[in-house]
């Protein structure tokens, strides 16, 4: 697994990259063992062939988070494009250490 942040993970397995949405719950779940193990709840935003295409969703899952629930002027959504971006570019710089 890759945490991006705290609302943002990228699960790997041997078949694909699943960019995952944590929506900020918690789920109780009964092992074998009788154990309760407590669980962020996250939503799969989409499965990638590539880490790179699992990147670029999270771009715009970033920028579509921004635009979304308002009206925007062409200005206003070209600020929140870049806004939207430069968070982005922040994750991956932090993430690489650049």
């Amino acid at each position: 697994m890759i945490r991006i942040n705290d609302d943002w993970i990228i699960d790997v397995d041997e078949y694909n990259y699943t960019l995952k949405h944590n929506l900020h719950r918690t789920t109780n779940r009964k092992l074998k063992d009788g154990t309760v193990k407590t669980e962020e709840v996250y939503e799969s935003v989409g499965f990638y062939s590539t880490a790179e295409k699992a990147f670029e969703r999270l771009h715009e899952e970033i920028i579509r988070d921004r635009l979304k629930g308002a009206s925007h002027t062409l200005e206003t959504a070209c600020r929140a494009i870049r806004e939207a971006t430069a968070e982005w570019r922040e994750l991956m710089e932090k993430a690489v250490g650049e």
